[in-house]
């Protein structure tokens, strides 16, 4: 059982809605009785289509050719590297049974913490696989003809 659950809600009218309450339900029912604590934090805005894209077709892509692993792969290396989530998994009386270091996500980066990831990577690619990855072409939008809110 995970030590910790993240949900999106909305808060309308001074009222707290669970999206997906149904999993949210099925995952409570599933802990132990205990003492929680509950977090509620406002969303900041995540990063633009235009970013997504420059990761996915220009960073990832670069590199993903450069070693011949899936984008998907490197994604996940990237995630491990500079988006760590340390784990612990405990056995029903509380002993430790392993610890382990897995990625996080990036789907819930706002623009400045996806600026430093990308930054980061950029860094390590360079350094270590002498890969140079461009920077993102502002008016990339502009080119395509198209527009998209940040």
């Amino acid at each position: 059982m995970p030590l910790e659950y993240q949900t999106n809600v909305r808060i309308d009218k001074g009222q707290l809605f669970i999206r997906n309450r149904e999993l949210f339900d099925k995952v409570m029912s599933a802990w132990p009785d205990c003492e929680a604590v509950l977090t509620i934090e406002k969303k900041h805005a995540t990063r633009s289509l235009q970013a997504n894209r420059y990761w996915w077709g220009v960073c990832v892509k670069l590199v993903s050719e450069h070693t011949g692993y899936t984008p998907e792969q490197i994604h996940d290396i990237a995630k491990q590297m500079f988006l760590p989530k340390h784990l612990a998994v405990t056995g029903k009386n509380g002993e430790l049974l392993g610890e382990y270091v897995v990625g996080g996500t990036t789907t819930t980066l706002n623009k400045v913490e996806f600026g430093e990831f990308v930054s980061k990577f950029k860094e390590w690619a360079l350094d270590k696989l002498d890969v140079v990855i461009p920077e993102a072409d502002p008016d990339y939008e502009e080119k395509r003809g198209t527009t998209h809110a940040a």
